[in-house]
């Protein structure tokens, strides 16, 4: 029996063309025939297209409210003050009264100093004012406007060149005389110990002055002394500090009593402060027992923890929005509930690096319980705008970055976009797009396009609006 002739095509180019084009001849005549057989009913006819069932939908009503303009912004909490606390003069630690935590009030004492030498040098400082006083003969510094012609050695020098004054006057009057009464030499004798008399009560009286001068120097040491001696109790920051005593007709005072090395803390160290009283708290502790400290080195850390001031960088295109006093909600991780303050400080140079500009927010914080140093949240209220167009969250259909709402009109949709603001609960601010009347499909929009009929489902409960809460 004789084989069938079989062609190969060696060129696989032309076997892959010969193929597609059996398959679409076959496609294109299997599509014929059921295009001829939708076409005929019975004899032949074309029969009439069913209408499409409509989608039930719900809807939601487009309205014209108000809203709060806010900025956000992030930042840290900061104390009121924030204060490293040094020591002053140099010295051995002695004794800690405050530690982390505790509270301190303004002027309280937090450590102390050894003082033995500074009562060494207040009592060094106090004898040498003594001294100068003793020279001058006054139990007292003298003060401005001092007569020095009270001073003993003035008020004998005074005395001396009276009398010389008086010798000379009475013995001129003899030398006068026609003849003379006393000799040239007797005269001039009497010339010359006048003359003596004069230059010594003006000596004296410099004299005087300079003590005078030297006492009030004296004195100013004292006073650095003492200042020293008090520098050596390290305290809390004061409220109000007094300036220097510079009365110069203050006493010295009574001698140092007898030195004692105070080895331990003072019978006088203060009390520890309960709960949350006192306006700073140790935040930190830097020295320690014992330690040897020269004159600034850092002892504590203390904190004004009310009220607080929380610092953020706000962009520049906010710039025109924020003013002085506007209310501002704080939050924080730790509580659920925001905390109220108002923009107090505004910087009026923008970082050329970052585009922002500082701004501070005062928080009262009686209850102490933000910590400063917390990171914290903040949504500043700036204005009131009206005549804004909100609509149902649920009415929004978004798709690759596209928002879009569908606008029920005599039982059809039509597809609009929009352009979202900020969600304020459960509504939408449309910046473009809508004017605020619409009725908008809220479900069954994934089935929704232009021209699609629909059939509004009846509500199951009245729709109410959702009231508007500033953010």
């Amino acid at each position: 029996m004789p084989h069938p002739k079989v062609t190969v095509l060696r060129n696989p180019r032309r076997l892959l063309l010969a193929t597609a084009t059996a398959v679409s001849l076959v496609l294109g005549a299997a599509v014929a025939s059921s295009v001829v057989g939708c076409g005929e009913k019975g004899g032949g006819g074309a029969g009439p297209a069913k209408p499409a069932a409509a989608v039930p939908i719900t809807t939601g009503q487009a309205r014209l409210g108000q809203v709060q303009r806010t900025v956000q912004v992030v930042g840290d909490l900061h104390g009121e003050e924030d204060a490293t606390i040094s020591n002053k003069v140099p010295g051995r630690l002695i004794a800690i009264y405050k530690d982390v935590g505790d509270r301190v009030e303004p002027g309280e004492p937090l450590a102390q100093l050894l003082r033995n030498d500074y009562l060494l040098s207040v009592q060094q400082k106090r004898s040498a004012l003594l001294e100068s006083l003793a020279k001058l003969g006054v139990n007292d510094v003298p003060g401005d406007g001092f007569d020095v012609g009270g001073l003993p050695a003035v008020r004998r020098a005074k005395l001396q060149s009276e009398n010389a004054e008086a010798k000379f006057n009475r013995g001129k009057q003899l030398f006068d005389q026609k003849p003379p009464l006393i000799s040239q030499q007797d005269y001039e004798d009497l010339k010359t110990g006048y003359d003596v008399a004069k230059s010594n009560l003006e000596v004296e009286t410099a004299t005087a002055q300079g003590l005078i001068g030297e006492a009030r120097t004296r004195l100013a040491d004292l006073r650095v002394a003492e200042q020293a001696l008090s520098d050596s109790t390290i305290k809390a920051p004061s409220d109000t500090y007094a300036s220097p005593n510079t009365d110069p007709t203050t006493r010295p005072g009574p001698a140092v009593a007898a030195l004692t090395e105070v080895a331990t803390e003072p019978a006088s160290r203060p009390a520890a402060t309960p709960g949350k009283t006192g306006r700073y708290f140790v935040a930190r502790r830097f020295a320690s027992l014992g330690e040897l400290a020269s004159a600034i080195t850092p002892m504590f850390r203390l904190v004004d923890d009310d009220p607080l001031k929380l610092k953020a960088a706000v962009p520049e295109r906010y710039y025109r929005e924020l003013a002085i006093g506007q209310p501002v909600k704080v939050r924080i991780d730790a509580y659920p509930d925001a905390f109220s303050g108002q923009v107090t400080r505004i910087s009026p140079q923008v970082d050329e690096a970052n585009r922002t500009f500082p701004i501070e927010v005062q928080i009262p914080n009686t209850d102490r319980k933000l910590p400063p140093g917390a990171f914290a949240r903040a949504t500043i209220d700036t204005r009131m705008e009206e005549n804004v167009v909100l609509i149902p969250a649920a009415a929004v259909v978004s798709f690759a970055g596209v928002d879009k709402v569908f606008v029920v009109n005599e039982g059809k949709v039509k597809e609009v976009q929009v352009k979202l603001g900020d969600r304020i609960g459960s509504e939408y601010e449309i910046r473009q797009g809508l004017k605020g009347k619409e009725v908008l499909a809220t479900s069954g929009t994934s089935r929704l396009a232009t021209g699609v009929a629909v059939q509004v489902k009846p509500a199951t409960q009245p729709a109410t609006q959702p009231q508007l809460k500033d953010q």
